[in-house]
C-alpha cells in the first residue's frame, strides 16, 4: 500500500510546487500522520526536509531559464533562514495552540487579499523595489521562516502572496522565486531539527524519516520534470486564485485542528 501512496504524494507535491510556488508542506504535514503513521513532530521535520530537496531541484531548473528574481530572494532569504532555524529549535517548547491561532489569522488575511487581487486587481505590472518594499520583504521572510520551522507549512503560502501584493516580480518569476526562497526556509529548518539529533532506527534520524522523504522526493522530481515546462502557461490570475483558495483551505484545516467548529 505504501508503494502506491508514495508516488501519489510525490505527484501532489510536484504539482503545488511547480504551478503554485508552494513547497507542498501544506499537504505533507496532515498527510504523513494519516498515511505513514508519523507523529506530528516527525511529520513537521520530515516535511521540511522533503520540501528542501524538492525546491532545491526546482530552483536549479528554473535558474537555468533565468526565471528567479534574486534581488527579491536576497532581501527575504536571510531573515527566513534565521527564523526557520530558530523556530525549528524552539518548536518543542512553544504552545502549539497559540501558534496555530496566530497562523490562522495571518493566513486568513493574506488569503483574502490574494483572492481579491485575483478577481478585482488591474493588470499586473511589476514595480520598482523601493525601500519600504525591501523592509516588507525582510519581515515577510522572517514570518515565512517562523511558520516553516514551527509547523512545517506557510513558507510558500506567505512569500508567494506577498510578492504578488508588493508586485516585485514578473508573473513568470513568481513560482521560481518562491521556490528559491523556500530553499532557505526549509534547509535551515532541517538543520534546526537535525542539530544534536541521533539515529533512532535504520530509517529515522532524529525526527526525520529519511526513507519517506527520499521516496516522495524521487517521485516529485520525476513528475516535476514533465510539469515544469508548463508552469508559465498557467495564467497569473489563476495562480493568484489558487493561492488564495489553498490558503483558505489551510485555514479550515487549522480550525478543525483547534476544534473551533465545535465551540
Amino acid at each position: 500500500m505504501i508503494l502506491l501512496l508514495v508516488p501519489l504524494v510525490g505527484l501532489a507535491v510536484s504539482f503545488v510546487s511547480v504551478f503554485l510556488g508552494l513547497g507542498g508542506g501544506i499537504l505533507l504535514v496532515p498527510l504523513l500522520p494519516l498515511l505513514f503513521g508519523l507523529d506530528l513532530h516527525s511529520s513537521v521535520a520530515t516535511t521540511v526536509f522533503t520540501i528542501s530537496l524538492v525546491v532545491l531541484e526546482n530552483t536549479y531548473r528554473f535558474q537555468k531559464k533565468q526565471w528567479v528574481s534574486w534581488p527579491v530572494v536576497i532581501w527575504m532569504a536571510p531573515a527566513a533562514a534565521l527564523a526557520s532555524f530558530s523556530a525549528a529549535r524552539l518548536s518543542a517548547h512553544l504552545d502549539e495552540r497559540i501558534l496555530l491561532i496566530l497562523l490562522l489569522i495571518l493566513m486568513g488575511a493574506i488569503g483574502l487579499r490574494t483572492l481579491l487581487f485575483a478577481f478585482f486587481a488591474p493588470g499586473y505590472e511589476p514595480q520598482q523595489l523601493t525601500l519600504s518594499k525591501r523592509i516588507l520583504l525582510v519581515l515577510g521572510g522572517g514570518v515565512a521562516g517562523l511558520t516553516s520551522g514551527l509547523v512545517g507549512v506557510g513558507s510558500g503560502v506567505i512569500q508567494g502572496p506577498m510578492m504578488i501584493y508588493l508586485k516585485v516580480v514578473k508573473p513568470v518569476q513568481l513560482t521560481p522565486t518562491s521556490n528559491a526562497n523556500m530553499v532557505f526556509t526549509t534547509l535551515f529548518a532541517s538543520f534546526g531539527f537535525l542539530w544534536g539529533a541521533e539515529m533512532v532506527s535504520w530509517n529515522q534520524f532524529g525526527l526525520i524519516r529519511w526513507d519517506v522523504s527520499l521516496g516522495i522526493f524521487t517521485f516529485a522530481s520525476l513528475f516535476s520534470h514533465f510539469l515544469r515546462p508548463w508552469q508559465n502557461h498557467l495564467p497569473f490570475r489563476v495562480k493568484s486564485l489558487l493561492l488564495g483558495l489553498v490558503l483558505l483551505a489551510l485555514n479550515v484545516r487549522v480550525c478543525f485542528q483547534l476544534n473551533l467548529f465545535s465551540l
